[in-house]
């Protein structure tokens, strides 16, 4: 994979990325304790990209079920019970490219690192996040506040 992190794992990410990156539209790190960030591996260059991950369900719930309404895509967001048995939502959407020396830790509970265990969610959130990262790499909007994601993508391969 080439950096050390592990696909399918939940990661804490560094107040220094969003120094090294300030993108008003990337979501705030809330100083090291925004505390989700699934982690998707980008097979054609090797970075990792981070989906960040949120407890506000109904919130995403909300905008999933008015997208079915207007027969949109439902790529940017998807809800489903991780392996805490809690529903979070994944911002497919926000995901944004990093190394490892912007990773702060693993995501852990009880002292066990928090994973994706089901093949059949990580294969669901690989799909999703492969189609929004090729709509981002066509020059697709997504929505109005969309952070420059291309721009530190390629930051982060010039320094590979």
């Amino acid at each position: 994979m080439g950096d050390n992190m592990i696909s399918r794992c939940v990661y804490k990410i560094k107040d220094k990325y969003f120094e090294d990156f300030p993108d008003n539209y990337l979501r705030s790190n809330d100083e090291e304790k925004r505390p989700c960030y699934f982690c998707f591996v980008d097979p054609s260059t090797s970075l990792s990209w981070m989906i960040p991950m949120s407890k506000k369900v109904e919130k995403y719930k909300r905008i999933i079920e008015r997208r079915r309404r207007e027969h949109k895509p439902n790529d940017i967001l998807h809800v489903a019970k991780i392996d805490t048995g809690e529903e979070s939502a994944f911002l497919i959407q926000d995901m944004f490219p990093v190394t490892d020396e912007y990773v702060l830790e693993d995501y852990t509970l009880g002292g066990n690192i928090l994973k994706i265990t089901s093949d059949v969610l990580a294969e669901i959130l690989d799909k999703k996040a492969k189609r929004i990262l090729n709509l981002i790499h066509k020059g697709v909007r997504l929505q109005d506040k969309q952070p420059d994601v291309l721009k530190i993508e390629q930051a982060l391969l010039a320094k590979k």
